[in-house]
């Protein structure tokens, strides 16, 4: 199987204590290389080796050449504990490997350029290819969408509330037939909002709401109760892809200006799939300008 590039975008934790391995816990939680986003994650011995992996390999000494028992040695950690790791860097392609003269001889990993900060400038371009994608789709998607009038529904008024930005990055095949759903499906592939599954997609809840309540509605605003009834599930479930969409940044919430009900609901942020989307990539730049500046830092002695 061929590598797949991925990478998360999230805001960074910058309240999390100081110090070198703290800031490089963070990055790398912030970037998916930890796993998943709960606080504990980082406790685990998966999440401790890769950070060391960092610490102790990557940054020290970026113009190394490792094989991986090498890195076993050096983290004290069985071979298995690594691979997974390696496989992600290199897939991101932020390790690239130094092929032997040998058959014999074992293979090496190293940084890209060995520098840490060149390296990660290839997987930063990587992602705006990613993001280049994406935006040709959403200028597809955008020619068979309508556009609201108002970037918020007739008599209601945004509900200003601090919501955590996230979204994933991940290299997509797009389908020769480029007709709506199968753009829309990949779109959501890429940025993980479909999983596999949810395949069919056209049939899953995540593109339900999202293009029958918001991309075709976008004129609307809807109710957690309303949705869970449009698509005939249970109100914590319809909360849940929900918050979803909010944390990617397609809707936002939104109340009666009257005061009265609602007083919760969701729109399509800015009535426009392309309008929201402009922001989305403007959050997404402001997030790789500090994962940049981070990567900067780490690369200090």
């Amino acid at each position: 199987m061929g590598l797949m590039f991925k990478l998360r975008i999230r805001n960074l934790n910058e309240t999390y204590g100081g110090g070198k391995e703290n800031l490089a816990a963070d990055f790398l939680q912030a970037i998916g290389f930890l796993g998943n986003d709960r606080p504990r994650t980082r406790e685990t011995k998966r999440a401790k080796t890769g950070i060391r992996l960092f610490t102790k390999c990557l940054i020290p000494e970026p113009s190394h050449s490792w094989t991986t028992s090498d890195i076993a040695t050096e983290l004290d950690v069985p071979l298995q504990a690594i691979y997974r790791h390696l496989q992600w860097l290199r897939e991101a392609g932020f390790l690239t490997e130094d092929f032997p003269g040998k058959a014999e001889d074992p293979k090496k990993v190293r940084l890209w350029h060995y520098d840490l900060q060149k390296a990660w400038a290839g997987v930063e371009n990587r992602a705006r290819i990613c993001l280049d994608t994406y935006r040709e789709i959403v200028n597809n998607l955008n020619q068979t969408l309508k556009e609201a009038k108002g970037i918020v529904p007739e008599g209601m008024m945004i509900l200003e509330k601090d919501e955590p930005f996230g979204i994933d990055i991940r290299e997509i095949r797009r389908e020769t037939d480029l007709n709506y759903e199968s753009e829309l499906s990949a779109l959501g592939r890429g940025i993980g909002l479909f999983s596999n599954h949810h395949y069919p997609y056209r049939e899953s809840m995540p593109y339900k709401i999202i293009d029958e309540c918001f991309f075709q509605r976008p004129d609307r605003a809807w109710t957690a109760e309303e949705i869970a009834a449009w698509i005939e599930t249970t109100r914590p479930t319809a909360y849940r892809h929900l918050n979803r969409l909010i944390s990617l940044g397609f809707i936002e919430r939104c109340r009666a200006e009257d005061g009265g009900p609602p007083t919760s609901a969701f729109h399509l942020r800015y009535g426009s799939l392309k309008k929201a989307w402009a922001k989305i990539e403007t959050q997404v730049e402001l997030v790789l300008d500090k994962y940049r500046k981070t990567i900067k830092q780490l690369s200090e002695n």
